[in-house]
């Protein structure tokens, strides 16, 4: 039941992305020829010692977080509706999580059709000063995710967040 209920909800979480990981796959090759604008980000330190760090919405409305996974800097879609956070198999090799075939075995439903992931474990996840360890994951096929996904594994974790006027505000 527990399997079923993480599938469900991995696919829920997906399905509204996919328009929008087609536009931006598409708007990628475009932007080859042409140079984007780069969304603005902000950590601080707070005077209680918490760590807050601010994300600006991109042109699409959405918040990408720059981050560091395993030491390698990457940029994750922020979605509260997922889970987990949701890697594609090539950035999770690139970060040191190699997986055989037969761990993708749980079943999950996206935009695209029914596809396959793998339970992952990301060591160290980093967004500006805010630091985590031991993130649990879920790693899917390059083809049935295209971009990386800040899920509620790592946003759980920080004491809040909160989202006005186009910002992000995470605080640890």
């Amino acid at each position: 039941m527990w399997r079923f209920m993480v599938i469900l909800l991995v696919c829920v979480a997906l399905a509204p992305f996919a328009p929008g990981l087609i536009e931006s796959g598409l708007k990628t090759l475009a932007d080859r020829e042409a140079p984007s604008a780069v969304s603005e980000s902000a950590s601080e330190t707070g005077s209680g010692g918490g760590r807050t760090h601010r994300i600006s919405a991109n042109a699409q409305g959405h918040f990408i977080a720059e981050g560091r996974l395993n030491g390698r800097f990457v940029d994750l879609l922020v979605d509260t509706g997922a889970t987990l956070t949701v890697l594609p198999r090539s950035l999770a090799e690139d970060i040191g999580i190699f997986l055989q075939e037969t761990d993708f075995r749980h079943q999950v439903r996206t935009a695209n059709g029914t596809a396959l992931g793998a339970k992952a474990t990301i060591d160290r996840l980093s967004i500006g000063d805010i630091r985590f360890t031991n993130v649990n994951a879920l790693v899917m096929k390059d083809e049935s995710l295209g971009k990386p996904l800040l899920g509620m594994s790592v946003l759980n974790q920080l004491r809040k967040f909160d989202m006005s006027e186009g910002t992000l505000v995470l605080v640890q």
